[in-house]
């Protein structure tokens, strides 16, 4: 299947990506359009966190397209992605533990000029004012719901024009999943194209205007969310059925 770039969204064609000696991409093609939520949902192993890590500039692709408009991505460095509005929250809350919050999104700021910095931290911390009360807290004492807020208040502070959110609830209560979706529907709200991979097919269809399906590095569905809700047999084949 082959994306069809279109103005304001993050379009990736043909992507073909491998980790160690094995292929683990094999020509996907998707489109994340400005201002709304995609969802990539697959089992375990169908490539979606090799996706996200190749979009940010973390791994190499050997063939296929990432672009923006005209700017094209693929193979480009993680500040490069970034500078180019591509904010990526990979799965595992990987922040610095001994930083506060307020340094740890500090960080993610580094780069640009002072007041879009201070303009970014007010901005992240608006969608989280929780994180004003642990502002000087460090990473390692925050619990798992107030670490998640941090780092997708980091990728936030950029103001990015396509955010990627890698397994927004695991290993979270269900009360914290629910305090962080009305965010991302915010954050879409304002323009923002988002993907987000979730293991809750549910939580995502709820959310999404489309969704793809990854299996064995392979896009096995690309169409709207509500075909999805609707025609629950259709991931059968990702073994999503009752996720």
């Amino acid at each position: 299947m082959t994306a069809i770039p279109s103005a304001g969204a993050l379009t990736i064609t043909e992507l073909a990506v491998p980790r160690g000696d094995r292929p683990v991409l094999h020509q996907v093609s998707l489109e994340i359009p400005a201002g709304e939520i995609t969802t990539l949902l697959g089992p375990n192993g169908a490539g979606k966190s090799t996706l996200v890590l190749t979009v940010g500039g973390a791994l190499k692709p050997t063939g296929g397209s990432i672009r923006i408009g005209d700017l094209e991505l693929a193979g480009s460095k993680p500040d490069k992605v970034r500078g180019a509005g591509v904010a990526v929250v990979p799965e595992g809350r990987r922040l610095l533990p001994s930083l506060s919050v307020r340094d740890n999104l500090k960080v993610a700021t580094y780069n640009m000029p002072a007041s879009e910095a201070d303009a970014g931290l007010a901005y992240a911390l608006e969608l989280f004012p929780e994180l004003e009360k642990r502002i000087d807290t460090s990473a390692r004492s925050l619990s798992g719901g107030e670490q998640q807020m941090v780092v997708l208040a980091q990728a936030l502070a950029s103001k990015p024009r396509f955010m990627l959110v890698d397994e927004l609830s695991l290993g979270l209560a269900p009360v914290v999943v629910k305090r962080l979706i009305p965010v991302l529907e915010q954050v879409a709200a304002t323009g923002t194209g988002v993907l987000l991979i979730e293991q809750f097919a549910h939580v995502a269809l709820a959310l999404a205007t489309r969704a793809y399906v990854l299996e064995g590095g392979r896009v096995q569905y690309s169409g709207t969310a509500a075909e999805l809700r609707e025609n629950p047999e259709l991931l059968h084949s990702a073994y999503l059925l009752g996720a």
